[in-house]
């Protein structure tokens, strides 16, 4: 069995010594960056004191990717005010960083190990008045080969008597009204899906149908709140369509709400939105438009109540342009993934069988193929594309849970069959799985309890030997 895998996923553990590699791309992403407005934490105080002062902390959430890496220093800039703060020794505000399990981290840059994706939170002093200034955001995550990612959010200000007309601004910029107080919802995940399903939208601002299949985004929230707005804006490649909005009285295009993949829309007569947030909501979101929009990058805007905004970059619309007969050139580095020829095959990954317990009994609570008195969960996938499979992970998106099949992971076991035969090195349990076109793969896992719970929430993640990753976002 080949063992690129072990090049690719530990590479990690030799990347401390700092690499001079500046020409070469960061060595990962923040795929998500978000202000908490509901938490309740105090874990920094004013200037460069990492300690509670009674003043409940600003919550922001940053989610970062790559194959395999380590982070060196985050540093959080309110655009606005120009106020700057940092995990870096001496800095004269700041900022306190926690891993997915709650645990501060700031002792442990500038190694700070990732694989595949992770989620940190990040604190600064005085949430109250961040919230009453507001503005825009911007995190950056250095890595430690000196590579640096960056996202952006905007904090709309809390409207308060003194600063009524500052809160009124960022509502405006995102041509959304502002709204009664009250805010809690947050956007978990975003994908554009490409064009197909209704034709819910002429192009104008009212419902209607033009003949064209309208193009679909995919969305999911979590809290409780109200989603009174949204716009999605091109920002790249050839589309004559620039913005859409759900706001009456702008002369953009309409962008129709439903439910995750229904064709009954849920805006008003004008084209406007209230919908209720509770717990989980999926949500589709539908514009029309030309078969350029295949090329295009976004920025989707979401208003909730209170004039709080969430921003967010969906990357993956070049992803859904289909591939061009002539693109036969090999992949960098070769392998299996290299396309020798003729028209490429676009990967993916879905769901092909939710989990059922099933009579076999091989894995656990841990890193062992071991019996552990209960029966095991089969989840049964199909993955599209060429190349080969280097590692699988399923992780909960509502709350603690991961499986995979890296080498001395944490996470528990997770064995992969074909025709009811184990593909995992028997020694380490990781995988290495040539994909020519489409497979069935079963999963074998146990329960940790939410499994079989509804409304569950999956993040499925296929990296392959060449370091992309495919994921789907599952549910059932």
């Amino acid at each position: 069995m080949k063992r690129k895998h072990a090049a690719i996923y530990f590479a990690v553990l030799g990347i401390f010594a700092l690499c001079a590699g500046a020409a070469f791309a960061a060595m990962g992403k923040v795929e998500g960056f978000s202000f908490t407005a509901t938490a309740n934490k105090d874990l920094a105080g004013a200037g460069n004191t990492a300690a509670a002062d009674g003043k409940p902390d600003a919550e922001f959430d940053v989610k970062v990717s790559g194959t395999a890496g380590a982070l060196s220093a985050f540093t959080l800039k309110n655009l606005t005010t120009k106020q700057e703060w940092s995990t870096a020794s001496g800095a004269q505000n700041v900022l306190v960083v926690t891993d997915s399990k709650g645990s501060v981290i700031n002792s442990s840059f500038p190694k700070v190990a990732f694989l595949l994706l992770a989620d940190y939170k990040v604190y600064v002093n005085d949430r109250a008045a961040i919230a009453a200034a507001g503005g825009e955001f911007e995190v950056t995550v250095k890595f430690v080969d000196g590579s640096t990612a960056t996202a952006r959010a905007t904090v709309a200000a809390a409207p308060t008597p003194n600063n009524a007309q500052a809160a009124a601004q960022p509502a405006a910029a995102a041509a959304v009204p502002a709204a009664p107080a009250g805010s809690g919802a947050k956007l978990i995940s975003s994908a554009y899906k490409g064009p197909g399903g209704y034709d819910l939208s002429d192009g104008t601002k009212k419902l209607g149908s033009n003949m064209n299949p309208d193009h679909r985004f995919d969305i999911s929230l979590a809290g409780g709140d109200t989603l009174i707005g949204v716009r999605i804006r091109a920002t790249g490649g050839g589309a004559s369509e620039k913005t859409w909005d759900t706001v009456a009285t702008t002369g953009n295009p309409l962008v129709v709400v439903t439910d995750l993949g229904k064709g009954t829309p849920l805006n008003s007569a004008d084209g406007s939105i209230s919908i209720s947030i509770t717990n989980l909501r999926d949500l589709s979101l539908w514009v029309d438009g030309s078969g350029d929009l295949a090329k295009q990058d976004f920025r989707l805007t979401l208003l909730f109540t209170g004039g709080r905004i969430e921003e967010t970059d969906i990357k993956q619309a070049a992803a859904q342009a289909p591939a061009r007969s002539g693109d036969t050139g090999p992949r960098p580095g070769g392998g299996a993934g290299s396309r020798t020829g003729g028209r490429a095959i676009e990967r993916a990954v879905q769901m092909s069988a939710k989990p059922v317990q099933i009579k076999l009994d091989v894995v656990g609570k841990n890193r062992l193929k071991k019996a552990s008195g209960t029966k095991d969960f089969s989840l049964v996938i199909k993955v599209r594309g060429q190349g080969s499979i280097e590692v699988i992970s399923l992780a909960n998106q509502t709350g603690k849970g991961r499986w995979d099949t890296i080498p001395g992971s944490s996470a528990w076991l997770m064995l992969v069959r074909t025709n009811n035969s184990q593909v995992n090195d028997p020694k380490d349990f990781s995988v290495s799985i040539p994909i020519k076109g489409s497979d069935t793969l079963e999963l074998l896992i146990e329960d940790d309890g939410t499994l079989a719970k509804k409304d569950a929430r999956f993040l499925l993640a296929v990296t392959w030997d060449d370091g992309e990753i495919t994921e789907e976002l599952l549910t059932w």
